[in-house]
């Protein structure tokens, strides 16, 4: 592969992340007693002697500074305390020198550019950006929202994501318990609710309740609600009004203008705006002076801030206690400009991952939702979104949900796929040849990459990918003598979300935007709108990551203070969701837009609430998140060497501790140490690693007794604790980002977005989001008119029953039932085929019924049938037609079903030989020529060609074309054919009848799909290869009267 066939064209843009020490500050001392204060005392003024280190830990760990000065100051210390104080300590020391991931002052980030060459230059004169920790922050906020007299002047407004259950009114996700900021005990009206998550709670809906929040849909002054509960409950003590307030404040049912919203980079300052604005000048000045303290301590220069930050700190707990008050992060003095050639690799390495990536189907939870949804309300239907969530109308939230917990289960995943049978196969020759003869690498060629190429899914239309370049020397570096080295475990599939946060701290905040909404659009529908996704965190602490300058003027708020009256917010009673084959989306309630909501965060997507997660997770869903090597089943094994791919490497050798003795915390420390040599000689692990769990990793030195004490500190945390070489042994040495204080580690943040076409290639075209009317519920008209059941019997033996059972039913039934139709359907309890009759009621459940469980027990007798399952039916409106048109489609259902079963029954005893996929083709084109007439060919180009699967129609183009020729009824016999003859008929009538009637011109398609479903089955490959006969038999057909003139 390349350059010329990748992907993604990288930009010319990235961010440079670096840890605050050089390497070399990993060398502590080799031999130290940790039990030995006086050793620990000078290891420790060793350490802090440099103020930068001093400052860093300070800022990163307020209570592991005290602790430090309290040994300082002579306070007693037992040995447990003194080998905890001392192995923490190493920890962020070796944090700051070897973990470029940006975290207080121990590491920061600077924009990094490209050109032609190198130019680099790091600094000391780092800036400091510092606010307010979001928890402290939450906290203070908290309380003043507690204290009517600030409340009286705030505004608030209902929150949205509440509903009502029952005699409840409830809150899906509120407080996080563990939140510093929750309150500490519930109102007297608030229970939490048994067997649901912890997360969820709710008050008695009462009338008062039912006023305060019908008055608050839209945000209005705290004062005029009281005024509405005066009017309404002229005798109820005000203090009971005022009380109701505070409370439904307290619990998140009503929310203030205090809180500042995500898209607020200085949140402070605009709290203060706020209660400017409200005429609590006292409040604002208290924070006002907080916010003044922050800045003299950010003007300090690095290393001599430990008077202002401490000055600061305790101004702060004059507000509110908290151990962590302060958020700070840091802007690096750095100028780097890289070549090009450094983009023109990531972009090879990048299209590499995705060609290796695995065929497993990505966010299965999202897949079973989406197939849930289908099978519950159809597609081309949008359904509120609220009413989707809800786990008793709707579906509940998605497996795996937290807030609140989802009650879903994922199927289990089937049989895997010849591909990634294939490629689980030639990994493991590649990695276990590797490991037998002692070596740590793996290298790819093109031909290796296209051995292992197993996704079908889509690859992202961006991503963000994680590098770490690796040279030895700076003048190696212009030499072109370098590697790359992709992070195991961190990346991101939309640009932008690593840059989100820190786009404050670099020069060209818009340059950021740009490239966000880019990246938005490009994996968007054509027309879709996009959006800045705004959200109140359950934890006010995870506001410090989300918390982003929005790049898009139209805004969905769900579940915060917005003001929905704007035409430009959309809230949750805005929102629907609807479904296609292959996604789930968003849509805007009113108008049917599609609507793709992004957040440049990398907010941890577990901790939002449920409808603020399924947003964010939906426009990605289906294209692998492909930032990431993939081990697949591999993954388990103790060692895996490194991957390398031209100057890439695409992952690191990896060892995981196996041995189960190293998490043994009863082992004395010398049998620990014989277990640690043991297992390190069996897998040849290297000195230096890199350990952690997951994307937590530090850089030890396994030769360095304190290093190997932090070692086996992280295994008593973790079991899911790894190891990998260090990315300058992977690639080419760590020498080219350098100062006189020594060689520093980093990593790049490279946005890469879908290649630009080659020349003379057509670009892209992006498919265009659809148009749906949102409904409410389906109409109750058929509960009663429709008997539905669910037979489940193995595919396989489907026609089966079709051709030779089902007719001894259908001949039965009652002359008040006036249609029928059949679909094969698979579930997670399995394939089955649904039934469905429509007729009077009471001929329906007081004579079918009976006759159709006789029915199956004649079937479960011949082992042809499982389960049996009585079903509502809700019909597919809004796909088909319109409520206008439904009492047509299902016309056309039932005479679909009819003539699929007269050709089943042909098929079954020889007299139909063309293919499966043939005849589907030529009923097709049947089905297209009584909506279209002679311009049915004309339909079916309008559809861009299937690559893929048109090679099934030129293999047999020539039987093919006799159907072109012949038309549907010559795939007859001359003789025995009369019923399926008279079959065509009926549904060529019905579907014109439905044709004259549908409202929108794309049913054409919804019905032959189902009649492939009728005739064939659910396979999709088996469906795609018919339509291709299709449109190459109109392609045909085109050009024969083109011919003809």
């Amino acid at each position: 592969m390349s350059g010329d066939h990748a992907m993604f064209h990288a930009e010319p843009t990235g961010m440079l992340r670096v840890p605050l020490l050089p390497r070399s500050a990993t060398e502590t001392r080799a031999h130290l007693d940790p039990r030995d204060r006086e050793q620990v005392r000078r290891y420790l003024d060793a350490l802090l002697s440099d103020g930068r280190v001093e400052e860093a830990l300070a800022v990163s760990s307020p209570s592991l500074r005290r602790a430090v000065e309290a040994l300082r100051a002579g306070a007693p210390m037992k040995a447990g305390a003194l080998r905890k104080l001392t192995l923490s300590a190493t920890r962020y020391v070796l944090r700051g020198a070897s973990r470029a991931t940006p975290f207080g002052l121990l590491a920061g980030v600077a924009p990094v550019s490209f050109g032609e060459g190198h130019q680099v230059r790091l600094g000391t004169r780092h800036r400091k950006a510092v606010r307010p920790d979001g928890g402290w922050l939450t906290g203070v906020l908290t309380a003043w929202e507690g204290d009517l007299e600030v409340l009286r002047a705030l505004r608030v407004v209902a929150n949205d994501l509440g509903f009502a259950r029952g005699q409840r009114w409830v809150l899906p996700c509120g407080y996080d318990a563990k939140d510093p900021a929750a309150p500490e005990e519930p109102a007297a009206d608030e229970r939490r609710n048994e067997g649901r998550s912890a997360q969820e709670i709710s008050v008695r809906h009462t009338a008062a309740v039912k006023t305060t929040l019908a008055a608050a849909r839209r945000p209005c002054p705290t004062g005029d609600l009281l005024k509405v509960l005066d009017e309404a409950y002229p005798n109820v003590p005000g203090s009971a009004k005022e009380g109701l307030l505070l409370a439904l404040v307290r619990q998140g049912f009503l929310l203030t203008e205090l809180r500042p919203p995500l898209g607020e980079t200085d949140p402070l300052r605009y709290a203060v705006d706020v209660l400017k604005a409200v005429g609590r000048a006292d409040k604002a000045r208290e924070l006002a002076a907080v916010g003044d303290l922050l800045a003299e301590y950010a003007a300090e220069r690095l290393g001599a801030g430990l008077g202002r930050w401490q000055t600061a700190l305790d101004a702060m707990s004059r507000l509110r206690a908290d151990d962590r008050p302060v958020q700070v992060d840091m802007r690096l003095d750095a100028d780097v400009t890289l070549d090009r050639e450094v983009l023109r690799e990531a972009e090879r390495a990048a299209t590499a991952l995705c060609l290796a990536a695995p065929d497993t189907q990505p966010t299965p939870e999202l897949r079973e939702y989406r197939d849930a949804f289908v099978e519950r309300y159809g597609t081309g239907r949008a359904v509120p979104l609220a009413d989707v969530l809800d786990p008793h109308t709707g579906l509940g939230p998605p497996a795996g949900y937290d807030h609140p917990r989802s009650e879903r289960r994922t199927a289990e995943r089937g049989e895997r796929s010849e591909r990634d049978r294939a490629r689980d196969e030639f990994l493991a020759e590649l990695a276990l040849t590797a490991i037998a003869s002692g070596d740590r690498e793996v290298v790819l060629d093109d031909a290796a990459l296209d051995r292992l190429r197993g996704s079908e899914a889509p690859p992202p239309a961006a991503m963000e990918l994680c590098a770490h370049l690796t040279a030895p020397s700076r003048r190696s570096l212009e030499e072109g003598d370098f590697a790359l080295v992709l992070s195991p475990a961190t990346g991101s599939p939309a640009p932008g979300a690593l840059f989100g946060r820190f786009a404050y701290l670099l020069d060209d905040v818009e340059e950021v935007g740009e490239l966000a909404r880019r990246s938005a659009a490009g994996s968007a529908r054509e027309g879709a709108l996009q959006a800045h996704l705004d959200f109140l965190p359950p934890s006010g602490r995870d506001t410090n990551v989300a918390r982003v300058r929005p790049f898009w003027t139209e805004r969905v708020a769900v579940g915060c203070f917005a003001d929905r009256a704007s035409p430009a917010v959309r809230g949750m009673d805005d929102l629907a969701l609807a479904a296609d084959l292959d996604r789930l989306y968003l849509v805007d309630a009113s108008t049917g837009q599609e609507i793709n909501p992004r957040v440049p965060t990398m907010l941890d997507q577990r901790r939002a609430p449920a409808a603020v997660r399924l947003l964010r997770e939906i426009p990605t869903m289906g294209s692998w998140p492909s930032c990431v090597w993939i081990w697949g089943r591999l993954s388990t094994l103790p060692h895996l060497p490194r991957v390398r791919f031209g100057r890439t490497v695409l992952v690191p050798a990896r060892w995981r501790l196996t041995d189960p003795g190293l998490f043994d915390s009863s082992l004395s420390d010398a049998e620990w140490e014989r277990r640690l040599d043991g297992w390190r000689a069996r897998w040849n692990v290297p000195d230096r690693v890199a350990v952690g769990a997951g994307d937590h990793r530090v850089e030890i030195d396994l030769t360095a007794p304190l290093h190997r004490m932090v070692l086996r500190r992280e295994l008593g945390r973790s079991k899911d604790v790894t190891a990998y070489e260090t990315p300058e042994d992977a690639g080419a040495g760590g020498g080219w980002l350098a100062t006189d204080s020594g060689a520093f580690s980093s990593e790049l943040v490279l946005p890469l977005l879908p290649a630009r076409p080659a020349p003379g290639e057509a670009p892209a075209v992006r498919a265009p989001a659809p148009r749906i009317r949102p409904v409410g519920p389906p109409a109750p008209r058929h509960s009663r008119a429709w008997l539905y059941g669910k037979l489940y019997t193995y595919a396989n033996r489907q026609d089966e029953v079709l051709t030779e059972h089902l007719p001894r039913l259908l001949a039965a039934l009652p002359p008040a039932v006036d249609r029928w139709f059949f679909i094969r359907y698979a579930d997670p309890a399995g394939a089955h085929l649904r039934l469905r009759f429509h007729g009077d009621p009471a001929t329906l459940h007081g004579e079918l019924l009976p006759g159709v469980l006789d029915w199956v027990e004649q079937l479960r007798d011949l082992r042809l049938a499982g389960a049996f399952i009585i079903d509502g039916y809700e019909p597919e409106t809004h796909r088909y037609g319109g409520h206008e048109a439904l009492d047509a489609a299902e016309t056309v259902f039932h005479h679909d079903s009819v003539a699929a079963l007269e050709q089943l029954r042909l098929r079954a005893i020889g007299a139909v030989t063309a293919p499966p996929q043939l005849l589907a083709a030529a009923n097709y084109l049947d089905l297209a020529r009584q909506v279209h007439g002679d311009r049915w060919p004309d339909w079916w180009l309008a559809n861009p060609r299937d690559e893929e699967h048109h090679a099934y129609f030129r293999e047999g183009r020539a039987a093919a074309l006799r159907l072109l020729d012949g038309g549907l009824r010559a795939a007859f016999p001359a003789e025995g054919a009369a019923a399926a003859l008279a079959a065509l008929d009926a549904r060529a009538a019905a579907m014109r009848a439905y044709a004259s009637v549908a409202a929108d011109g794309s049913v054409l398609a919804s019905v032959l799909h189902m009649h492939h479903n009728r005739l064939i089955g659910t396979s999709r490959t088996s469906e795609s290869r018919s339509l291709a006969v299709a449109r190459g038999l109109a392609q045909a057909e085109h050009g024969r009267r083109r011919h003809l003139g």
